[in-house]
């Protein structure tokens, strides 16, 4: 994903230290490829902080399922919880039943720092290999432009089963559905809001 980022936003146009930057100061993942895609298109910014927050929204249950084992000093904290991806989060839930010592905040700086570091030197990887890309294949380039949405379709087909079909269903109508009709912008909050009122229709008929 950070090749990716990296070399979608140098195909852009955007010199090589923009994307090292991005990922070196924000370190969001998906966030960071709206935030490129916002730029570049010049969406409002009230709409691309509320996509964000919407998105990013997820790591406050993160944070309380792992904070039994983040160390008590606020200072140490901090750092640790802008580092909390998804793959730091799903390494850290491992130790989840370890009592806090040094040790283990040790274990977690490493994990958090190795990840970061991951991310952003890969960044600089794809953003060298996407101005390559720009001059030897162009095709190639626009497609990397589909990378973000083509990840998030691949996570809901991987998660799809009879229980969800439906909400997923609805969400993707109200995405299209706000295409549709011109606004493309609120498409995220159309799919949410189909999807969660599927979902709220689901539990209450299954309820005795």
């Amino acid at each position: 994903m950070a090749i990716t980022f990296g070399a979608a936003a140098t195909s852009f146009g955007y010199p090589l230290y923009v994307p090292i930057l991005f990922s070196a100061t924000i370190f969001a993942g998906g966030s960071q490829f709206i935030l490129l895609a916002a730029m570049q298109n010049g969406t409002p910014w009230l709409y691309v902080v509320a996509l964000c927050a919407l998105i990013d929204s997820r790591h406050v249950i993160y944070g309380s399922l792992i904070r039994r084992i983040f160390p008590k000093s606020l200072v140490a904290r901090v750092p640790l919880a802008m580092s909390l991806t998804d793959e730091v989060f799903a390494t850290a839930l491992t130790q989840r039943e370890a009592k806090p010592t040094r040790e283990l905040t040790a274990w977690l700086v490493g994990v958090a720092l190795t990840a970061y570091l991951c991310w952003v030197v890969s960044t600089a990887v794809g953003g060298a290999v996407g101005t390559v890309i720009q001059d030897a294949a162009p095709a190639v380039t626009k497609a990397l432009h589909f990378a973000l949405p083509a990840l998030f379709l691949a996570l809901s087909l991987d998660n799809l089963h009879r229980g969800n079909a439906w909400p997923l269903a609805a969400g993707a109508i109200g995405a299209l559905g706000a295409i549709v009709v011109g606004n493309i912008a609120v498409a995220l909050f159309a799919a949410i809001a189909a999807s969660v009122a599927v979902c709220s229709w689901q539990y209450r008929e299954s309820r005795p």
